[in-house]
This record gives structure tokens, sequence and C-alpha cells, in this order.
């Protein structure tokens, strides 16, 4: 049995600047790493593949317990066989059928966006001027919650993910009482909507008693976990993509004139420069994997960019080929994202309303770099020049 060797500091990753150098240098350090926490962290496909299809050895339930949230957080903290029963309850509504229904509302919405920053000539940041607004716009038209509140999900948004962070210092007292203001907010519409059905997702799902349905706390949870896991992810997406773009003007031109390409785009750029770096598990039991034993009660973090970046995976893994798909972006095994075919929706939209609109742009600054460390890895700037 081989020795684990040391997981590097997180900090001293270079994912701020060379997100691909961080990768292949936890390659290099081993299958399996320790950190100084004692948390273990999975960097090649295989393994993540196979730990995040074995829910009953790598539990999420357990991996989230952590964050002792007063309400359930459905569906991400319970394994099979009662996560089986929320997932076939949840699923219809997040089908790609059910997410093409949305279409239309949510392309006027993104169209809106863009065209109040279409200007030639001018400069703007995509990350604040449409990528951080669209994801929150998405989820209030979802819910059916007032778009007029978007500037308020994005302070309840920031405050969830402060508190969430297994890994940062106790969440300052201002963003647990946002998180307390959004509880309270969820809670009046739930309210509302028992008195008043509509067609809009909270309504759905209040109304559904397939599998014996949601209590109005699995609802909170869910809604959460949406704030949590969907919005952050889809900015980051967005400002990957089009940092991507921008200094790729022959893959930009490609996808202009046939954007009948642009969603093999989206998959590719997920794979290239996915928000997620790792997600959580706990071990139910002890374990060996890549040679090192892990202990039972353990943490681990299955390195989805890692996995993404595997040489023994992708064939020239920092190249964009947008004719390359399978990644590991959205997790693998029961715990996929529930929310996938939303974000590939939004993805897609973003992409197609602004290239109809604004063909040429380039970056108005230097490369942009990530906000590092973190929970989703995220541009903090694209500035872009349009044409």
């Amino acid at each position: 049995m081989s020795s684990c060797p040391a997981m590097p500091h997180m900090d001293e990753l270079p994912f701020r600047n060379d997100r691909s150098g961080a990768y292949r240098q936890m390659h290099e350090t081993g299958r399996v790493t320790i950190s100084d926490k004692g948390v273990y962290f999975f960097t090649y496909a295989d393994d993540v593949e196979a730990a995040a299809k074995n829910p009953h050895v790598f539990s999420s339930k357990d991996a989230f317990a952590v964050l002792a949230s007063p309400f359930p957080l459905i569906p991400i903290e319970v394994d099979p066989p009662e996560h089986t029963r929320y997932r076939r309850m949840l699923d219809k509504f997040f089908s790609p059928r059910s997410m093409a229904e949305r279409d239309s509302d949510l392309r006027k919405q993104a169209g809106a966006l863009i065209d109040a920053l279409h200007v030639a000539g001018s400069t703007c940041d995509i990350v604040s001027d449409l990528a951080v607004p669209f994801p929150s716009q998405v989820f209030l038209s979802l819910f059916g919650l007032p778009l007029e509140d978007t500037e308020r999900l994005i302070a309840w948004k920031d405050a969830l993910v402060e508190v969430a962070d297994m890994d940062s210092a106790a969440a300052t007292p201002e963003a647990i009482a946002l998180a307390a203001e959004m509880y309270g907010y969820v809670m009046q519409h739930i309210t509302d909507r028992r008195q008043n059905q509509g067609s809009d997702l909270l309504s759905l799902l209040l109304a559904d008693r397939d599998e014996g349905g949601l209590t109005d706390a699995e609802i909170v949870g869910l809604c959460f976990i949406f704030v949590i896991a969907g919005l952050d992810t889809v900015t980051a997406a967005i400002g990957f993509a089009f940092n991507a773009l921008a200094q790729d003007t022959e893959l930009r031109t490609r996808l202009v004139e046939d954007p009948t390409m642009i969603p093999e785009f989206v998959e590719e750029i997920l794979r290239v420069d996915g928000p997620v770096p790792f997600i959580p598990r706990k071990t139910t039991e002890a374990v060996e994997v890549g040679g090192v034993t892990i202990p039972k009660g353990s943490t681990c973090m299955l390195g989805l960019g890692a996995a993404n970046h595997d040489p023994e995976r992708f064939d020239d893994v920092d190249a964009i080929n947008p004719k390359r798909s399978n990644h590991f972006a959205f997790g693998r095994g029961p715990h996929r994202c529930l929310g996938s075919h939303l974000a590939r929706l939004e993805l897609r939209i973003v992409l197609e309303e602004w290239h109809k609109r604004i063909p040429h742009y380039s970056l108005a600054a230097g490369v942009p770099e990530v906000r590092w460390p973190g929970v989703t890895l995220t541009l903090e700037r694209v500035e872009l020049t349009l044409g």
C-alpha cells in the first residue's frame, strides 16, 4: 500500500491565471492526495467517476451535513434509495422538453440585456453586465417571482454562497441575515401560491403529488440549492465562453456562420473551463483508491475539473474541440446536476442572441483572472470592446 502524497495548498495552485497548469500540478502530485486538513483529493477521471457512481461508499448526504442547514437541501443531501424518489419527482420539471418550453421568454430577457449593451466601439464587462443578472432573472422567471427582485436575489445569492462555503471562516452576521431574509421571501411566495396557483415552477412543485410530493421545507431547500449551485456556475460559464471566443477569432467566426455549432461549443467550454473544480463526498466505510486506503468518515473532494483535464481520458486536454463531449462539469452518477438542461439552455440562448447582434468583439484589457480560492471558478471581469 503506497503512502498518500500531500496535496499542494489550495492558495498556491495557479487557478487565478493558469487553470491548465493547476490541473497539471494536481495530476503530477498523485492520483489521490491529502491536504493539510486531512481531506482527500481525487484527480483522475476513472477515480472521480467511480466515486461519483458509488454513493453507498462516497456519500453526498454526509458530505453536506456540515452545512447544518435548518431545512433539507433537496436533492443533494440525500443518497439512494431516498434520492431516487426525489429525482423521479423532480426530473420531469427539469427535462429538456420542460426547459425548452421556457426558451421564448428567456430569449427575450437575454436579448434585452444584450441590446442595452450593444453600442459599436463601446466596452462592457460581460460578467457584471450579462453573466450575473441573466441567471438570476432565469431563476425568478422559472419560479414565477418578480424580475424587479433581481438585485435582491443577487445579494441573497452572494450571502448564501458565503454561508455555504465549507472552507471559509464563519459567515458574517450580514450574510446570515441576508440568508434569513431570502428564507422569509420564499416562504411568503409559497404561502401565496397555495392560495393562487399559477403555471410557474413553484406552483407546479406545490401541486405535484407524485411520490408523495414535496413539503414546504423541501421546496425552500430546493430553491436554496438552485441559488447556491445554479447562479454562480452559469455566470462563470458565460464568462469563460466569452473569454475564449474573444481570443479565438477563427472559432468565433465559425460559430457566427454556423450557430448549430453552439451546443457543441457549450459542452467543450464546460470541459476546458468548468465552473466547479471539486465536489465533496464523505466515506461511509474504509476504501482503497489509487493504492491509498481512505478511512471511514473521511472527506473526499472529487476533482471534476482535474478529471476534465485528465490526459488519460482526453487527448490534447487544453484545446477547445467542439466535436468532443462527455465531460464531468455536471458530475456523474445519481447526483448528476439536476439543472444541467437548464444551464445548457441558458448558455445556448446567451451565445445565440449575442452573436446575432454582436459578431465582432475583442478583449479590452489583459487576460482576465479567476477569483481564487473559492467554491466556484469565476472570472472576476471580462471586459470586451464591441465591434
